[in-house]
């Protein structure tokens, strides 16, 4: 069986072979993009490049992109660990081309290593191609759907056309766009999970596990204006993603990402610590031992890239994914922090090809020890106070958990409403986000008067600046709890002086 590290080196080494630059992937903290929480595609890095602004010493480009996906259109927070495909940290595995080769390269290329180097059976192979759009005037791929049948030795008939919504990629409402050729492996009747559903047919985009895809070759040709017409790009471009996780999965035989050597050492780790085996435990248990080794992962990532558990922003994500995990650790009986414990496990597999989480192991180890201590603190009596209001609420015959109780829990014990959604979930409720929002709302309107009230209090021409610094005070607390440091700026009024540091332990 192929290890996971030699699949990833193995599809790095098949392009290199075809004059591929490897590069690195970049951080899941977006170092230029504004736009972006978290890097969710292998393209992210290159995207000045597909939209005319930027460029690259070289033509050809292979990697495998660290992505983070927990927010937006491509948020499954909830289905993760409760199916055996949801991540919220994965690879991609992308080649690409910068106006360079284009269809016919990147289909022969991926038929190539498919089936010549890692031997999937080709028989099982089925290739999307898109059909065409009369509202965008455009016609089908008839381009790619000839190359597929001249260039690889695919079933003529597994060759089949798409709209839209499968087979054109699009970076945003506007920017470069182009139609893509998709390819699926056909897993076996067995493998359907809707086939105790009425009329339902398996089927390459039918909806169940049958089908799966792996591979998406994106073929970049035109830019899509603010009006919504399509203009030929000047250069045309390649941009491919295969999924990691899945490819390892089929090519280990394995019916689960959990099942391959990325996730597995993380299960036995947990069932060291708990005394609980992953596969015999209830499904309740086996759900808390895939979320919290999914969680982990993107944790360590995440804050090995300078992420930092925080109330706002990509801060307050990793914040819900710890909490989340460490409430599912109760699940397994688990009330004293043992996540932090997993990083070195996650570090035992990744570490070769992202040497950057070995360099920051013990950082991150301390980052997520914290977080899980101060969690700790609050999540029991949180727990306590969930489940005496679903008694009353049942007592009641009710089932919409208060939006106003849903923000107490958030407010005064850490809940983030996704815990909540699942808790009351669980129990066959549904929550009252609307009224959590008007909560919320109030907060922020307190917060908003707080803060108009203390810049009035303390005014610019209150402050004396020692020493320049260029940002905010920097909070070292989870490195370090002592600093030598400079004081930046000083104000005294009403008889208290009020100091700012350049460093906070």
């Amino acid at each position: 069986m192929k290890t996971s590290k030699e699949v990833r080196q193995e599809f790095i080494d098949f392009f290199r072979k075809y004059d591929h630059q490897f590069v690195p992937s970049s951080p899941v903290v977006p170092q230029d993009d504004p736009t972006l929480l978290f890097t969710n595609a292998g393209m992210n890095q290159f995207k000045d490049v597909f939209l005319g602004i930027g460029t690259r010493p070289y033509k050809r480009a292979v990697n495998s992109q660290k992505c983070i996906r927990v927010s937006g259109k491509h948020n499954d927070l909830e289905e993760v660990g409760h199916d055996t495909y949801h991540h919220t940290f994965f690879e991609m595995l992308g080649n690409w081309s910068f106006g360079d080769y284009f269809k016919k390269e990147a289909i022969a290329w991926a038929w190539e290593l498919l089936t010549e180097v890692w031997k999937l059976p080709k028989q099982r192979l089925w290739a999307t191609v898109f059909e065409g759009d009369p509202e965008d005037n455009l016609a089908p791929d008839e381009e790619a759907e000839q190359l597929w049948k001249q260039v690889t030795d695919i079933r003529p008939q597994q060759v089949l056309r798409f709209g839209k919504k499968d087979n054109f990629w699009e970076m945003g409402d506007t920017g470069p766009c182009g139609p893509c050729s998709e390819i699926h492996i056909d897993l076996g009747p067995e493998r359907c999970d809707r086939a105790d559903e009425p009329g339902h047919v398996c089927a390459v985009n039918g909806g169940c596990a049958r089908f799966i895809e792996l591979w998406n070759l994106v073929f970049i040709q035109y830019n899509r204006e603010p009006s919504g017409k399509l203009t030929p790009l000047p250069a045309r471009h390649v941009d491919t993603g295969m999924g990691f996780e899945r490819i390892l999965a089929v090519l280990q035989g394995v019916n689960s990402n959990y099942d391959t050597d990325l996730f597995q050492p993380i299960l036995q780790h947990i069932g060291r610590i708990t005394g609980l085996d992953y596969r015999s435990a209830t499904p309740d248990q086996q759900v808390a031992f895939r979320v919290i080794a999914d969680h982990i992962r993107m944790l360590t990532f995440a804050i090995t890239d300078g992420a930092i558990p925080s109330n706002e922003g990509r801060g307050y994500v990793l914040r819900r994914i710890l909490r989340r995990a460490a409430r599912y650790a109760r699940k397994l009986d688990q009330h004293e922090p043992f996540i932090y414990q997993l990083v070195p496990t996650v570090v035992d597999i990744m570490g070769e090809a992202f040497p950057e989480v070995r360099e920051k192991q013990n950082y991150v180890m301390e980052v997520i020890k914290s977080e899980e201590e101060s969690f700790n603190k609050t999540l029991d009596r949180g727990l306590e106070i969930f489940a005496a209001m679903v008694r009353k609420l049942k007592s009641r015959k009710q089932t919409v958990f208060p939006g106003e109780e849903a923000f107490r829990l958030y407010d005064t014990y850490g809940f983030p409403l996704d815990l909540t959604r699942i808790l009351a979930q669980e129990e066959g409720l549904t929550v009252d986000e609307a009224g959590f929002e008007r909560e919320m709302e109030k907060q922020r309107t307190r917060a908003r008067q707080a803060a108009k009230f203390q810049a009035q209090y303390l005014s610019a021409d209150d402050w004396h600046i020692v020493s320049p610094a260029e940002r905010h005070s920097i909070f070292l607390g989870y490195e370090r709890l002592e600093a030598e440091t400079r004081i930046h700026k000083l104000a005294r009024r009403d008889g208290r002086w009020y100091v700012v540091l350049v460093e906070t332990p």
